[in-house]
C-alpha cells in the first residue's frame, strides 16, 4: 500500500500536542511529528521501569508504536456508543483507505481519541481483528476504560512490544549474532547457543568470542580446536592467561563443562569490563557452586545493580529463586521469581527471556502448593526455543549412542560395554540448561548421565560420581537401586566410601530421601560409630522436623525412607543404638497410625530383641497388647523368641480363631506339633478354595492372590508334622494340576529340596506326579518371576526320575533360559559331577546367581569332603574376583547352616567382613 506525500501539507493540531504531552506523561518517549506527511501522526517508543521499586530509572526498548490522532473539545467528553455493554466510541471511515495503511505497518499501531478540554486520551490497538465491517467502510471500537495513563501502561506495553517475532528458520546455518546487540551476545551463547554459533560446515575468517563460547556449549571444542589452529581464534594453551577478558571467560567455561567445576568465576566477574560480562559470570558462578553443593553461596553470589539490564536482571533474579528454594525458603523464592518476571515483562521477542520466563514460571508453580497454581501458564511458558533445542540435542546424542553400541553388539554378539559416546553430549545440554535456569531439566539431564555411567564402566571413581549425582538431584529410587545394584556386585570401596561420606555430610530436603534410601540398602558398611550417629540424626530429625518431608509443593512421608535405613544401619549399630529404637518404638506404637506402625514393625525386624533386656522386652509387650490389631500380632511374633508373655499372647489370639498368630507362632519359634497341626488346617482350608476357584463354576473360574504362599505353608506343616491328613492335602493340591504356577513354585522347591527327608510313601507319590506336573499360567500376576518350569526340574532330578546322563542336558538348556533357577535346581543333583558347574556359576555375571552358587558350593563340600579342597580353590579364586557382597552373603549363609571344620579359614574371614549383614549371618 502507497501513500501519495504532499511536502506542503499542514501538520499538527491541539489533539496531537495534547497527545504528545500525555504519552510522556507515562514515562514514554516524547510522540514526534513525522518528518513528511505518509498518513501517520505521530510516532513514539515505549519504555518501562526496571522494577517498582526502582521509579528514577527506565529502559527504552526498542519498541516503536504509531498512531493516528483525533481530538476534540465536545467529542470525546463522554461514551456515545457500546459494544456489548461496554461504553466507548466507535470510530468509522466510508471507505478502507486508512484502515490498510495502518495495518501495512507491520509494527504495533494506536488509534488515539483525545478529549482536549480534559486533556484525557483514549486508545484502541488497530489490528485485523478489531476492525468490524460497515457494509461499505470499515469501523473500530474505541472503550472508554482505555486510558492513555498509568492504570494502563502494562496493556500498552504488551501491545508496543506485540509484534515482534524472530526468523527461527535457517538459524542453524546463519545464526542471529548479527541481530544482536552487544551486550545480549554473550547471554544468548550461553543461554541459546545454536543461534549464535556457527554452523560446523560454514566458512568464516574468524570466530568470535560468543561464537567460540557457543560452540562450546554445543560440545564442539575439537572443531574449536582446529579453527585454533587456523588462527580464527587464539591458541588453546593461551586462553587461561590472554589480556582480553573474553577468551580468559571462554577458558574458565570450557573448564567448567568438561570438569564440572571451576573457581575462575569470581575473578572474571570482578574483572569484567561491562554491566553485561559481571552479571554473566556471575550467573556462572553462581550455578557451578550450587552445582557443588553450595546452594547459600550461589545466593549470595548473584546480586543485581541498578545498571544490570533487565534481560540480565530476570536472568540474575530467576537463578537467585531457585536456589533460594533449595535452601527451603519458598516465600524468598517465590519473591524473587516475581521480580524476575517483572524485570523481563516488556521483552517478548528476545528468545533468552522465553527461556528464562519459563524457569520463572516454573518455580512459580512449585511453591504455589498441590493442585495450586495456572497449570496452563506453566505449560505454555516451557514451550520455547530453549527446551526444543535442548530436546534436539539430546535426541542426536542419544542416537550416536545406541549407532555405536549396536555395532559393537553386531560384531561381538554381546551387550556389554565399556563406553558411552552420549555423555559428554548430554552434560554440556545439562549445563546449558543449568545456565538458562531450568533445574529440572538439567536434573533430568544429569540423572541420564548417571545411568549411563552406571552401565557403561566400572571404574570406581565414575560411578562414585554417578552415586553422588542421584543423591545430588533427588533421584530417590535410582539412587537406592544403584546402592542395591553396588553392594550386591561392586564396586563395594566406592560404595563404602560414599556411605561414610553420606553418613556425616548435611542433608538438604532434596537430599533427604535419596541418602536414607541408599543406607537402607547400604548402611550395613558403616562401623559401629557411624552407624549410631545416623540412627540419632533420623530420630532426631523426625522428631524435631516432623513425618512429613515438604519441598516447594511436593510432600513425602518421611518414615518411608527411614525405615529402611534404620533396619539397615541397626546391623550394623551398637546395643545402645537398638535400645534407643527400641523406646522409640515404644513410645508411639500403641497409638500411632496404620502406616507408621507398618514402618516400626519392618524396623523392629533387626532390632536385638534377645539382648534388650526383660524390661523392655516387656515395655514393648505392653505397647502390642494395647494396640490389639494385625499389627500387634505382627510385633508379637518379633518378641517371641525373647518372651514367653509374646508367645502367650499369640497363642490366646490363635485359639480365638487369628491364623495370623497362628503363623506367627511358628515364625516365633514355636515347636508344638499342635500349633503346625492348626497351621497346616488353615493353609490346607485356603489351598482347597484355590483349586475350586481354578476349576470354575458356572463357565468362570477365578485367581486369587494371598499375602503367604498358602500351599508352601501348608508343605512346612506337614514335613514338621507328617502328619497323614496335611500330606493327603499337598497331594492332592498337586496332583489336581490346577493352582497357579507361582502359587506352586516355593512349595515344589521345598519338596525338591527335603525329598531324601520325605516319607517313603509321599517318594513315591512325587515321583509318580513329578513327570507331570504343571499348574496355570496367567504372566505372574502376582508380581513373583515364574520359575516353576525350573522348580518342577528339581524336582525331578530330586526324585531321581531323570537319568543321569540327561541331567547335565537338561542343567545346560536350563543355564542358558534360566541361570537363578538352574542353580537353585544344581542343589538337588546328589552327584560328585556338580561342582564344575557351581564352579562355573560361582562366577556368574549376576550377583543373585553368584551368591546362590557360593551357598551350593559350601554344601557341596560338606556332603563331600573329598571336594573340600577343590571347593575351597573355587571360593577362593570367586571371592578374589567378586568386588560386591552378594557371594560374601551366600557363603556366609552356607557355613551358617552346614557349619564345618573343614572351611574354617573361609568362616574365619567372612565373620570379619565389612558388611554387618554377612557378620549378622553368623548370628543366632
Amino acid at each position: 500500500m502507497t501513500t501519495p506525500v504532499y511536502s506542503t501539507k499542514k501538520t499538527g493540531s491541539r489533539g496531537e500536542l495534547k497527545a504528545q504531552v500525555i504519552f510522556a506523561d507515562i514515562g514514554w518517549a516524547p510522540p514526534v511529528k513525522l518528518g513528511e506527511d505518509i498518513g501517520t501522526d505521530l510516532m513514539t517508543f515505549a519504555r518501562d521501569d526496571v522494577a517498582p521499586e526502582d521509579k528514577e530509572r527506565s529502559w527504552d526498548l526498542g519498541a516503536p508504536v504509531f498512531m493516528q490522532v483525533k481530538g476534540s473539545d465536545t467529542e470525546y467528553s463522554k461514551p456515545v456508543n457500546r459494544r456489548s455493554g461496554e461504553p466507548g466510541w466507535w470510530f468509522h471511515e466510508n471507505d478502507t483507505y486508512h484502515f490498510d495503511h495502518w495495518l501495512s505497518f507491520g509494527l504495533p499501531y494506536l488509534l488515539v481519541l483525545v478529549d482536549t478540554k480534559n486533556q484525557i486520551a483514549y486508545w484502541a490497538e488497530v489490528t485485523g481483528d478489531a476492525i468490524t465491517s460497515t457494509g461499505k467502510g470499515r469501523k473500530i471500537f474505541v472503550p472508554f476504560s482505555q486510558t492513555v495513563d498509568d492504570h494502563n501502561i502494562e496493556a500498552l506495553t504488551r501491545v508496543a512490544v506485540s509484534r515482534r517475532s524472530n526468523g527461527l528458520e535457517g538459524s542453524a546455518w546463519n545464526g542471529k549474532l548479527d541481530e544482536l546487540g552487544p551486550a545480549d551476545r554473550l547471554r544468548h551463547a550461553l543461554v541459546l547457543p545454536r543461534l549464535v554459533a556457527p554452523h560446523s560446515n560454514r566458512s568464516v575468517e574468524s570466530v568470535g568470542f560468543e561464537q567460540a563460547v557457543a560452540m562450546v556449549m554445543r560440545n564442539r571444542y575439537s572443531e574449536l580446536t582446529r579453527r585454533a589452529r587456523e588462527g580464527q581464534v587464539p591458541k588453546v594453551q593461551e586462553w587461561a592467561e590472554n589480556k582480553e577478558w573474553s577468551w580468559r571467560f571462554l577458558h574458565a567455561i570450557r573448564e567448567l563443562v568438561s570438569t564440572g567445576g571451576s573457581d575462575r568465576f569470581e575473578k572474571l566477574a570482578a574483572d569484567a569490563r561491562h554491566r553485561f560480562e559481571r552479571d554473566a559470570a556471575q550467573v556462572i558462578q553462581a550455578c557451578a557452586a550450587y552445582t557443588s553443593d553450595r546452594a547459600q553461596e550461589a545466593v549470595d553470589v548473584l546480586k543485581p545493580t541498578p545498571s544490570t539490564k533487565p534481560a540480565d536482571r530476570g536472568w540474575v533474579l530467576v537463578h537467585k529463586a531457585a536456589f533460594l528454594l533449595e535452601l527451603d525458603r519458598p516465600k524468598d523464592a517465590a519473591d524473587a521469581a516475581k521480580k524476575a518476571l517483572v524485570a523481563m515483562k516488556a521483552l517478548d521477542g528476545d528468545l533468552t527471556v522465553s527461556a528464562i520466563r519459563g524457569s520463572a514460571a516454573s518455580i512459580l508453580y512449585s511453591v504455589s502448593g498441590f493442585a495450586a497454581g495456572d497449570i496452563q501458564s506453566i505449560i505454555t511458558a516451557q514451550d520455547h526455543a530453549g527446551n526444543w533445542w535442548r530436546a534436539q540435542a539430546v535426541s542426536w546424542a542419544l542416537e550416536k549412542d545406541l549407532k555405536y553400541r549396536f555395532e559393537g553388539w553386531t560384531a561381538n554378539n554381546t551387550t556389554h560395554f565399556i563406553n558411552s559416546t552420549a555423555r559428554d553430549d548430554l552434560a554440556t545440554v545439562a549445563w546449558n540448561a543449568a545456565f538458562s535456569g531450568a533445574w529440572e531439566s538439567w536434573r533430568h539431564l544429569t540423572a541420564m548421565n548417571a545411568k549411563l555411567a552406571f552401565t557403561s564402566t566400572d571404574d570406581p571413581t565414575r560411578v562414585a560420581a554417578a552415586l553422588e549425582a542421584f543423591t545430588f538431584i533427588g533421584e530417590k529410587k535410582a539412587a537406592k537401586d544403584a546402592a542395591r545394584k553396588m553392594w550386591l556386585d561392586g564396586p563395594l570401596d566406592a560404595l563404602s566410601l560414599f556411605v561414610d561420606t553420606v553418613a556425616i555430610s548435611d542433608w538438604s530436603k532434596r537430599q533427604e530421601g535419596p541418602s536414607t534410601a541408599i543406607l537402607s540398602q547400604a548402611g550395613d558398611l558403616l562401623d559401629v560409630k557411624a552407624a549410631d550417629h545416623v540412627i540419632e540424626r533420623i530420630l532426631n530429625l523426625l522428631d524435631m522436623d516432623g513425618r512429613v518431608r515438604v519441598h516447594g509443593s511436593t510432600w513425602s512421608y518421611r518414615w518411608s525412607d527411614a525405615d529402611g535405613a534404620l533396619a539397615r544401619l541397626l546391623k550394623a549399630a551398637s546395643l545402645k543404638s537398638h535400645k534407643r529404637v527400641a523406646d522409640y518404638i515404644i513410645s508411639d506404637f500403641a497409638t500411632c497410625d496404620d502406616s507408621i506402625a507398618h514402618a516400626y514393625l519392618r524396623v523392629a525386624h533387626s532390632i536385638a530383641t534377645a539382648d534388650l533386656g526383660i524390661t523392655r522386652i516387656n515395655r514393648l509387650l505392653k505397647a502390642a497388647v494395647k494396640r490389639g490389631d494385625h499389627y500387634a500380632i505382627d510385633l508379637l511374633e518379633i518378641l517371641g523368641p525373647a518372651s514367653p508373655g509374646a508367645i502367650a499372647e499369640l497363642r490366646k489370639h490363635s485359639a480365638a480363631g487369628s491364623k495370623n498368630a497362628t503363623r506367627s507362632l511358628l515364625v516365633a519359634g514355636s515347636t508344638e506339633r499342635q500349633d503346625f497341626i492348626a497351621f497346616g488346617r488353615s493353609a490346607a482350608e485356603t489351598v482347597r478354595t484355590m483349586i475350586e476357584d481354578a476349576r470354575g463354576k458356572d463357565g468362570s473360574m477365578a485367581v486369587s492372590g494371598y499375602v503367604n504362599d498358602q500351599l508352601d505353608d501348608l508343605v512346612l506343616a506337614a514335613i514338621n508334622t507328617n502328619d497323614q491328613k496335611l500330606w493327603k492335602e499337598v497331594t492332592d493340591a498337586l496332583e489336581a494340576c490346577l493352582i497357579e504356577q507361582t502359587q506352586q513354585q516355593r512349595a515344589v522347591r521345598r519338596l525338591a529340596a527335603r525329598f531324601s527327608d520325605l516319607p517313603a510313601h509321599i517318594q513315591r507319590k512325587l515321583k509318580a506326579v513329578a513327570p507331570r506336573l504343571h499348574g496355570r499360567s496367567f504372566g505372574s500376576p502376582f508380581g513373583s518371576p515364574n520359575e516353576f518350569p525350573a522348580a518342577v526340574q528339581h524336582l525331578q532330578i530330586a526324585a531321581g526320575i531323570v537319568p543321569d546322563l540327561e541331567v547335565e542336558a537338561l542343567l545346560l538348556h536350563q543355564r542358558r533360559n534360566d541361570p537363578v533357577g538352574f542353580v537353585k535346581t544344581l542343589g538337588a543333583w546328589n552327584s560328585e559331577r556338580k561342582l564344575p558347574f557351581l564352579a562355573m556359576m560361582i562366577v556368574d555375571d549376576d550377583p543373585t546367581v553368584r551368591a546362590h552358587a557360593g551357598f551350593s558350593v559350601v554344601q557341596h563340600a560338606t556332603h563331600y569332603p573329598g571336594d573340600r579342597d577343590r571347593a575351597f580353590a573355587v571360593i577362593r579364586s570367586a571371592l578374589m574376583q567378586d568386588k560386591g557382597c552378594a557371594l560374601a552373603d551366600g557363603l556366609a549363609k552356607g557355613l551358617a547352616a552346614y557349619p564345618t571344620n573343614l572351611l574354617a579359614d573361609l568362616d574365619k574371614s567372612l565373620r570379619g567382613h565389612r558388611s554387618a549383614v554377612v557378620r549378622k549371618r553368623f548370628v543366632n
